[in-house]
């Protein structure tokens, strides 16, 4: 969903007014409005990044399609192949080929020690149609997403094919999952009580962030 930044930054102004007392908030009381705002700013595309990158899929919005072309490692339809990701490319969502069982939702990566199986000439351990595994790595031509495996022949394509963009702020407003904007805002303040120096609001601000996040420390 898409919000005004300005409204974000009033509300990451709320934020630490209503939670800290008057004292801890001095060293913030010490900078002109205008500034302070520009500061609030500044970290509004960081703390979306940062949450939407670590809170539980279930808090995340439907994300954007990707993955018109797949190319096939061998034979089309058969075995694993890759899709080139897209460039503002944060996270997965959701990710199934036509003859998978389900969608995989999360993605190993090449240091994953699941990863080196999917290059096993034994087919029973690499991922299957009923056993479907997602990777996302990092090739000459860019990010990739590499799937293991199909065995429909020409009759498979993508199903589903979901992911987060990168957050950017685009004519003062940016896009983000909605039921995360409140974590993103406290995460916001935190952000900007730490720049200031400020420990123990920025302290009060992260513990509310990752509570609405549901982000916990195994995260």
């Amino acid at each position: 969903m898409e919000y005004n930044v300005s409204d974000i930054v009033q509300e990451a102004k709320v934020a630490l007014d209503e939670n800290v007392d008057s004292s801890a908030l001095s060293g913030l009381g010490d900078v002109d409005t205008l500034k302070l705002n520009e500061i609030i700013e500044s970290k509004v595309v960081d703390a979306a990044m940062v949450i939407e990158q670590n809170a539980p899929l279930f808090l995340l919005d439907s994300g954007r399609a990707f993955g018109e072309v797949i190319g096939w490692d061998s034979q089309p339809g058969y075995g694993s192949g890759h899709i080139h990701l897209p460039d503002d490319f944060l996270r997965l969502v959701t990710f199934q080929m036509s003859d998978w069982d389900y969608p995989v939702p999360v993605a190993i990566t090449e240091t994953d020690p699941a990863y080196q199986q999917q290059r096993s000439r034994f087919a029973g351990v690499r991922g299957t149609p009923q056993k479907p595994v997602v990777a996302i790595v990092q090739q000459p031509i860019g990010l990739v997403l590499e799937f293991y495996s199909c065995y429909t022949g020409d009759e498979a394509y993508i199903k589903f094919a979901r992911y987060i963009p990168v957050p950017r702020i685009r004519n003062n407003k940016i896009d983000l999952c909605e039921k995360l904007k409140p974590a993103i805002v406290y995460y916001t303040a935190y952000l900007t009580a730490l720049s200031m120096g400020e420990g123990d609001v920025a302290s009060a601000m992260l513990a509310t962030a990752k509570e609405l996040a549901e982000i916990t420390d195994n995260t």
